[in-house]
């Protein structure tokens, strides 16, 4: 049937032609390369979240860090999170950064699905402040193995789950590290991403509904 993400993302992708050197200037970055940083759309994700992300991308000073701002969510409750980093928070920027990021850290959600489709590597990040009680209940009695949905489309891990209690700052740095220094890991990467693609099917998905729909109502 497909997927209306891969809709939007085709359609966005055939109009989208601004390079690199012009995305900056039009958002006053700098001419560096991109760590974008896709935090959640809810306020607790971004409390239980940013600040370990910003900690962890201050270990490679070479990149910046842009944050994509979600709908709904001022840019003040942002910046008690953001501080005094170097962070740049972009609103209704989101496919544009991604077109442009080197890497990126992102919660569970559309947004993984999103990278993916960008073929930006990531790493998934997520943490609960009762993250040793979700550990154990994924490990012992949730018959999910996964929480992205890269990895739920694949049915394989393609993309690293930091989950729960496995979301440290150390381990977001290492794997950051793979992300941005590790040519056959990310290739491997790419490759689930081909896998998730064709699974997600062609583009067309909201008109095949609907004519699928329409058949089904009119049968008799």
């Amino acid at each position: 049937m497909g997927n209306p993400t891969v809709d939007e993302i085709t359609a966005f992708q055939a109009g989208y032609t601004e390079n690199f050197r012009t995305f900056v200037q039009r958002n006053g970055l700098p001419d560096r390369p991109i760590i974008a940083l896709l935090a959640g759309s809810r306020k607790q994700e971004i409390k239980d979240n940013l600040p370990d992300m910003i900690r962890a991308v201050s270990a490679f000073p070479d990149y910046q860090l842009v944050l994509a701002g979600a709908p709904g969510i001022s840019y003040d409750y942002y910046r008690q999170y953001v501080g005094n980093s170097s962070v740049k928070i972009l609103f209704g920027e989101t496919y544009p950064l991604l077109s442009h990021a080197k890497a990126a850290l992102v919660t569970s959600g559309t947004a993984t699905l999103e990278t993916a489709l960008f073929k930006v590597p990531q790493v998934v990040c997520y943490h609960t402040p009762i993250g040793k009680v979700i550990a154990f209940l994924k490990r012992h009695l949730l018959s999910v193995k996964y929480i992205s949905l890269v990895n739920l489309i694949a049915n394989r891990e393609v993309v690293r789950e930091l989950v729960a209690d496995l979301m440290t700052v150390d381990e977001m740095k290492r794997e950051l590290g793979l992300l941005l220094q590790d040519v056959d890991y990310c290739n491997r990467m790419q490759q689930g991403y081909g896998e998730v693609a064709v699974r997600l099917g062609e583009v067309g998905a909201p008109c095949k509904a609907a004519r699928l729909m329409y058949a089904l109502l009119h049968q008799k």
